[in-house]
């Protein structure tokens, strides 16, 4: 069995940024910060030690967010609460670092972890086993190993696993990348109404009206939620194939949404 490791450059580069990162008070008003490249550099190469020490990959693939960002553009609100956060000071120049060391991916209009998730669905079969290295929550929904080391914990989600908590998340939403869900409908509440009426886009739908609001709402916040996966990213053109829909819906309820889907898939313009 070969195995594959697929790390978040992102939070690496984040973590290791803000541990070479230090504030100088040079007098009573005076401040400073400054960074210590090589301090972040053996942090991020500790961690990634460490985290081999735990999978024991054949190869090891760091992915990182590319500056275009296809869910910003069909919701302007995805992660618009982070517009003018401080950015540690060796974040980019780790970045590069990172990305001179190791293999690593970062492709047109995606999220690292979109490109995680790509890999992880494509390169796993009988003969190859993926393991998604992240502290980000978002990789319960997808069907592969995937190891918390902030929490040393492994998880091994299978394809129900993995769209029941899409189902979950696409209700509840999520605060800290700007999509609200339904009101007041965290994901407990959320999980009691699926495990009463059903994990499908019904129940889905049904709670979303209960509250005023519409399929279409729901469906983009299920196209927030999740994370792409193979075949819906073309590798060698760069752009997007297709978005996700509820396994119920017919080419006429696909064709209503077609407008936001050729957006993304038909011309990259937007970007």
């Amino acid at each position: 069995m070969n195995t594959t490791l697929l790390i978040d450059g992102d939070v690496l580069a984040f973590d290791g940024s803000f541990a070479g990162q230090e504030i100088i008070q040079w007098d009573e008003e005076l401040w400073t910060t400054h960074g210590d490249s090589a301090k972040g550099k053996t942090h991020i190469s500790n961690r990634i030690s460490k985290i081999q020490e735990v999978i024991k990959p054949d190869e090891t693939i760091i992915a990182f967010t590319h500056t275009t960002n296809f869910r910003k553009v069909i919701n302007p609100d995805y992660k618009a609460n982070r517009k003018g956060q401080f950015r540690p000071l060796l974040l980019n120049p780790l970045k590069d670092w990172m990305k001179e060391t190791w293999k690593s991916e970062c492709w047109e209009l995606l999220e690292a972890d979109d490109v995680l998730s790509i890999l992880a669905t494509e390169i796993q079969d009988k003969d190859n086993r993926t393991v998604i290295a992240s502290i980000d929550k978002d990789f319960h929904g997808v069907p592969s190993d995937w190891y918390n080391y902030r929490k040393d914990e492994l998880y091994n989600h299978k394809e129900l696993d993995s769209e029941r908590f899409h189902l979950i998340q696409t209700i509840a939403g999520d605060a800290v990348d700007g999509y609200s869900g339904i009101p007041k409908f965290g994901p407990k509440t959320a999980e009691k109404h699926l495990d009463r009426f059903g994990y499908n886009w019904d129940t889905v739908v049904r709670l979303y009206e209960s509250k005023g609001l519409t399929e279409a709402d729901a469906l983009m916040n299920a196209w927030m939620a999740r994370l792409l996966r193979k075949d819906e990213y073309n590798t060698k053109e760069k752009r997007i194939e297709t978005l996700w829909f509820p396994d119920t819906f017919s080419e006429d309820d696909k064709q209503k949404y077609l407008p936001v889907v050729d957006s993304l898939t038909k011309t990259n313009d937007a970007f």
